[in-house]
């Protein structure tokens, strides 16, 4: 589960990754074409994909909201539930993986 709990992460960091990437490639095709129009040249403006990217970037936060509430307690271990409003909450997480939702208890 510490590897799903990994593969989330780095997954929706490279999607984050993947949508700058594009609007860097299409700011910098952009530029070029106002370059070699003022040089004359007659061919189409290219496009930036601004909705494409949103929505890789938007989309990349559910995976990562995901592996941020995966919690893995070791073998031979157990965890407390810690909250910063209301401190020791009830329950005890025995070894293995454990889907820990933020707002558990409000």
């Amino acid at each position: 589960m510490l590897f799903l709990k990994h593969l989330l992460l780095w997954g929706g960091i490279a999607m984050i990754a993947t949508a700058a990437g594009i609007l860097v490639y299409d700011l910098r095709r952009k530029w070029q074409y106002k370059l070699a129009a003022a040089a004359g040249a007659t061919e189409a403006a290219p496009q930036v994909r601004w909705r494409a990217s949103l929505a890789l970037a938007l989309l990349a936060w559910g995976p990562i909201l995901l592996a941020i509430g995966m919690v893995v307690v070791p073998s031979g271990m157990a965890g407390v539930l810690l909250s910063q409003t209301r401190g020791t909450l009830a329950g005890t997480l025995y070894p293995g993986a454990h889907l820990v939702i933020l707002l558990r208890r409000l």
